[in-house]
């Protein structure tokens, strides 16, 4: 949800569409949202599966072909930050390790897998994750700050949040260095991923957030002059 919601911020400030930030961190749990409960309950005693349909190209595409109909009918570029969202989702859980599910069904039927209380290991795995509990506190940061303006609250604590950039994405960042120094020592996959999310992510917050007035009405700068 966090690639997601950096990814929607940086569609935001191109377009000015507010509403890609959420539409892009639901693409990107989307996949799981579909497949998880699908794959693990409906379908556990024949796949037991967390990766199968919502985790295919032939979603993407599906999802890509819609948000290109409806940004030309409607303007809005909503269902093609979904799909942005996606590919992130994809990328993140390098689905070209495999393409059986990746290009599903050109390439044969889902492979099986062989989970046992799948949702009370991984809620525990989650639970004690700390590098899951930053990429938490960064996404209700974000929501905080974008959306501002709708909820008091909100704008009650966003000074608060504004004023200290960048130094939470610098701390993410010195996250993300660590988790990538611990992984390529120990060639641990899992904490290498973790710490490009992390270090790009902070990145993309930087720039994403850079002379922006997010929840306003305008840019800062020069991009609020070409708007007046």
């Amino acid at each position: 949800m966090f690639a997601g919601m950096v990814i929607g911020l940086i569609i935001y400030k191109i377009t000015l569409q507010r509403p890609a930030v959420i539409a892009c961190g639901f693409g990107a749990i989307l996949p799981d949202l579909i497949d998880k409960p699908l794959g693990h309950f409906i379908l556990a005693d024949s796949l037991n599966s967390g990766r199968i349909y919502a985790h295919t190209l032939l979603m993407l595409i599906a999802f890509v072909v819609i948000g290109l109909y409806y940004w030309k009918k409607k303007s809005s570029f909503s269902i093609l930050a979904v799909s942005a969202g996606i590919s992130s989702h994809l990328v993140l859980d390098e689905l070209w390790k495999s393409p059986v599910t990746l290009f599903w069904p050109f390439k044969g039927h889902f492979e099986t897998s062989d989970f046992e209380s799948y949702f009370t290991t991984f809620a525990a795995k989650e639970l004690f994750s700390i590098s899951e509990w930053v990429f938490a506190i960064m996404v209700i940061c974000i929501l905080i700050v974008v959306y501002k303006d709708k909820l008091n609250i909100f704008a009650r604590l966003s000074p608060y949040i504004e004023k200290s950039y960048p130094i939470p994405q610098i701390i993410l960042m010195i996250m993300g260095f660590v988790y990538l120094m611990h992984g390529i020592n120990y060639q641990y996959q899992e904490n290498i991923v973790i710490g490009a999310v992390s270090v790009l992510g902070g990145l993309g917050l930087l720039y994403g957030m850079k002379e922006k007035e997010i929840g306003g009405d305008l840019f800062s700068s020069h991009l609020s002059t070409a708007k007046r």
